[in-house]
């Protein structure tokens, strides 16, 4: 574990390269957990979600910041300022004592970063000054979206999580609702589908031998400040910043999952983004896409079968690769050869003083981003997608799991879902 010294040089030195440019955090004492909450325009959902967290049972030690980061893009003309401070204001009122908030301000945000992942950063950034400045530097940061809700032992399960000192980060589990008055019953046709495909996919990237299989849920991350720090921070992007943010995270080791609470995502319809939830419910309820389809699982079976033999590799000069890959099945074969693979593998072997060393390094080549060229590149020039069901059963019955008799998406969605909760992984 990192000494008190330590991750406070650290953060010092992380904040050092990024300044805060849109405030700080109210000094606070005893502040136990913070929950940062990016919003857009969000006076649909945010009180809502405020009053939820409000709600909740508050940590046994401690009280809860939340940090609301208002922010807009350089073309936002229209945006209510006052009414968007009016709108957090009256639904701050009331708060137990318990509680307390910050507003950051960050309207037209230039083009390059605006999005969920500029306002996550700069309140993720604000929380860990916050707790460097109270010479806390293994306080605790949450990200939340601002049309999620969450279960009311929220908080005291985060604090009973982190009461562990050598846990570092955390996914939360999370559950979209499949009914409701809501919403259409095609967003929550889409959305049980989709969460199935998520769902599927984490599970087909551990049955392969991936060592890193994780959801990336923005709403459902939790982490110390310092295990911030050293992952780089959030990065600011339009989209996908809680999948590059974690993908810096998870592998420092000591990230886990938290499973003992529930964090609800909206399955609302949305355009700001081109993938991901919103977009994914968005296309198919407009007939543009279809949330019913998810990946080949003899795609996984091909990775899997590379990952049964990496540690081969080690033991093998460049000239021997091609006739090595004989053994593969010829899609991942192609890849290999075609994406400058072994370039990379040569790379790392250099600097690994063992099979062992390397068969830990080899996921530095073959991470989640090449898994995602990977899939991307079968399913252009040899696979067809399959229907999720189909998919996600299939793999069910391979992994032993009970899903002989499920007849729809919801009832095999909650086979994965009862043993997503019952199997948390951590990486030390």
């Amino acid at each position: 574990m990192i000494s008190h010294d330590k991750a406070c040089k650290i953060l010092g030195k992380y904040l050092s390269r990024h300044p805060l440019k849109y405030g700080s955090l109210k000094q606070g004492t005893d502040i136990a957990i913070i929950v940062v909450i990016p919003a857009y325009k969000e006076e649909a959902f945010l009180p809502r979600t405020i009053r939820n967290l409000m709600g909740c049972e508050p940590p046994v030690a401690g009280k809860v910041r939340i940090v609301v980061v208002l922010n807009s893009g350089y073309k936002d003309l229209d945006v209510d300022v006052e009414g968007q401070r009016t709108m957090v204001k009256n639904a701050i009122t009331n708060a137990p004592d318990w509680m307390e908030f910050d507003v950051l301000e960050a309207w037209g945000l230039p083009k390059k970063i605006f999005g969920a992942g500029a306002a996550r950063k700069i309140g993720m950034d604000a929380a860990a000054e916050f707790y460097l400045r109270e010479n806390r530097p293994f306080g605790t940061i949450v990200t939340l979206d601002a049309d999620s809700i969450v279960e009311a032992n929220y908080f005291r399960a985060l604090e009973e999580w982190f009461s562990v000192e050598e846990r570092s980060a955390a996914n939360i589990y999370f559950e979209h609702p499949l009914h409701g008055d809501e919403f259409s019953d095609e967003v929550y046709e889409a959305i049980c589908c989709y969460e199935l495909h998520l769902r599927y996919m984490r599970q087909a990237h551990r049955w392969t031998g991936f060592i890193y299989p994780f959801h990336s849920l923005g709403s459902a991350i939790a982490t110390r400040a310092v295990a911030y720090a050293r992952a780089g921070g959030v990065p600011c992007k339009q989209a996908g910043e809680d999948f590059y943010f974690l993908q810096k995270l998870i592998p420092l080791g000591n990230f886990g999952e938290i499973n003992s609470t529930v964090v609800r995502p909206s399955p609302r319809v949305s355009d700001r983004v081109i993938f991901g939830t919103g977009a994914s419910v968005t296309a198919h309820v407009e007939g543009r896409g279809n949330a019913g389809l998810s990946h080949n699982l003899r795609a996984y079976e091909h990775l899997k079968g590379l990952f049964d033999i990496k540690d081969e590799l080690y033991g093998l000069s460049s000239d021997q690769y091609e006739s090595w890959t004989y053994k593969l099945e010829g899609p991942v074969r192609s890849y290999l050869l075609n994406s400058g693979f072994f370039d990379d593998i040569d790379v790392i072997k250099a600097g690994c003083s063992s099979e062992a060393v390397f068969a830990k390094r080899f996921f530095e080549v073959f991470n989640a981003f090449r898994v995602v060229k990977y899939l991307n590149y079968v399913h252009k020039y040899f696979f067809e997608k399959s229907p999720v069901f189909d998919a996600a059963a299939e793999l069910a019955l391979r992994m032993g799991l009970p899903a002989e008799d499920l007849l729809t998406e919801e009832e095999l969605l909650d086979c994965y879902r009862q043993y997503e909760k019952a199997n948390p992984l951590f990486i030390p």
